[in-house]
């Protein structure tokens, strides 16, 4: 069973506490995994951990307004995967468990024992390899948008036509999303679309439900990872792989957040994931695209709330 969180006037709302308020005490840090540098960001302490792991196009930041909620309840790392970010590509190229072996060895680099994770798109069939994989580390999961078997058979060319003539605005979203965060965005052109609101609805679309409602801040930090040389290795990876290996056989606790007006990961992707799973708890946000943590932070971060207590 589904659970569906309505419309509450709270879209583009800063979450609490504002990142914005305590963005010095977010500690960027850097580690060396099989030789190539890693970069992540950190808040907070204690015993419980929790990883977040951002999607195609992004980088640690896109989690902005989830990292100061989850510091109250423990230690925070947020991670550039290699190719993304300020991390370093792998010198054995991309794959889905490669991203899942990296952020284990980042665990166990810092000294966390066991964490919570969280993948957000592409992110989450990471986070299924890392709980199958490193079951050990694994207290809990969460996947954010991450019900993704229409971004994946698009990405592997799979009945691509059908799709594009069933489903053109999903399959647009799709391929709209990779050449845009693949191509770099020069600083200029950044500023332009966070400025005029005609470019953010025109260009933005596919990853926003209302993105002229989004602060300007938060828009400056997503067009800010575009371009990253991970982007296109790590399309043809996702387009390779199976994105639901490994979802009937994680043993710990799931949650699986999507969004009505999501067009890269939709609903009905995350109904077919939630029949197959039925101990998964599933929540739909209303009034809401691609982009969850960024676009109803509060609503967000209060299912997590729910989930982690």
């Amino acid at each position: 069973m589904i659970e569906t969180v309505p419309p509450s006037g709270d879209y583009g709302i800063p979450a609490t506490p504002d990142w914005r308020e305590g963005e010095r005490q977010i500690r960027e840090r850097q580690v060396e995994i099989d030789g190539r540098r890693l970069n992540f960001a950190e808040l907070g302490e204690g015993s419980r951990a929790f990883v977040l792991i951002h999607g195609m196009g992004g980088r640690w930041q896109h989690w902005l307004e989830t990292i100061p909620f989850l510091a109250q309840h423990g230690r925070v790392l947020s991670v550039d995967l290699p190719g993304f970010g300020r991390s370093a590509l792998p010198t054995g190229g991309i794959s889905l468990d490669g991203y899942a072996d990296t952020t284990a060895a980042l665990c166990r680099a810092v000294g966390v024992e066991r964490a919570v994770v969280l993948g957000h798109s592409m992110g989450g069939p990471i986070t299924l390899r890392f709980a199958t994989r490193h079951e050990g580390l694994t207290e809990a999961i969460v996947l954010v948008a991450g019900a993704t078997d229409t971004f994946n058979a698009v990405l592997g060319l799979r009945a691509t036509a059908r799709l594009a003539l069933r489903k053109p605005k999903k399959t647009a979203a799709t391929l709209t999303e990779v050449l845009t965060v693949g191509i770099p965005t020069p600083r200029p052109l950044q500023r332009l679309i966070v400025a005029r609101q005609w470019l953010r609805q025109a260009l933005l679309w596919p990853y926003m439900h209302r993105p002229r409602a989004i602060p300007a801040d938060s828009l400056a930090l997503m067009l800010g990872g575009t371009g990253t040389r991970g982007v296109f290795p790590a399309a043809r990876a996702i387009g390779r792989s199976d994105p639901r290996q490994g979802l009937t056989d994680v043993r710990c606790p799931i949650l699986s957040i999507g969004a009505r007006h999501d067009h890269i990961c939709p609903p009905a992707d995350l109904e077919a994931w939630a029949e197959l799973t039925p101990k998964t708890r599933t929540v739909l946000l209303e009034d809401c695209g691609h982009m969850l943590m960024l676009e109803r932070p509060r609503v967000f971060n209060e299912q997590l709330g729910r989930f982690l207590t």
